[in-house]
């Protein structure tokens, strides 16, 4: 009976490292995305766009599952006036994470600038339902 609390006991010891571990792993999985989105931001502001876009490139080519990642380099994409790249990442961004509700605002801003106004009042249409619902 004692050697089997003990073996319990070293199991369960066990399974709590190992669950450490992958917490730590996410957790600095986490920071540097965080810090990659702060880095990007800060050369945004600066008007350093190119080097903005590595930076989200090379986070998307770690997790192309990255909606913010995703939304952040549209973003960029219409303000370096690259139409149809931004809406593609902004529609993956969508795919990814359909509640982003700043990516419909974008789209609207897009499809203005392309004179797709029922793609714009659909977007509007999207941006108003979720702002609605939040």
């Amino acid at each position: 009976m004692k050697r089997q609390m003990l073996m319990f006991l070293i199991g369960a010891a066990f399974m709590i490292l190992l669950a450490s571990i992958s917490f730590l792993i996410y957790i600095k999985r986490l920071h540097r995305s965080i810090s990659y989105f702060q880095t990007a931001g800060q050369y945004v502001q600066q008007g350093k766009l190119d080097e903005a876009v590595v930076i989200l490139k090379d986070t998307l080519s770690k997790n192309p599952r990255n909606a913010e990642a995703h939304a952040a380099l549209g973003m960029i994409y219409n303000k370096k006036e690259l139409l149809d790249a931004a809406l593609s990442e902004l529609k993956i961004a969508l795919t990814i994470k359909p509640d982003l509700i700043n990516i419909y605002q974008e789209m609207y801003l897009i499809y203005k600038k392309k004179g797709m106004e029922d793609e714009a009042k659909r977007a509007l249409n999207s941006y108003e339902k979720l702002k609605g619902s939040k």
